[in-house]
């Protein structure tokens, strides 16, 4: 399949990762925003930018995809 997502296709940035692992262990936003000290607006633009990227909808899906691809 022409678009089926690999690793070698998924490019991160450092903190798109740093958004991703906080996600996988279950992180809100909010608090993602303090851990990483950048605000609420910047997680909620990473966490759009990582559901393009992955190709989902949901959270979930998106920590699966990651944990699939062994991204995390």
């Amino acid at each position: 399949m022409a678009d089926e997502i690999t690793p070698e296709k998924v490019s991160l940035t450092r903190r798109e990762l740093d958004v991703l692992r906080l996600l996988a262990k279950g992180y809100t936003s909010t608090k993602i925003a303090e851990e990483l000290g950048i605000g609420q607006s910047t997680v909620m633009d990473f966490r759009r930018k990582l559901h393009k990227k992955m190709k989902v909808n949901r959270v979930g899906e998106l920590v699966f995809k990651a944990t699939e691809l062994h991204l995390i």
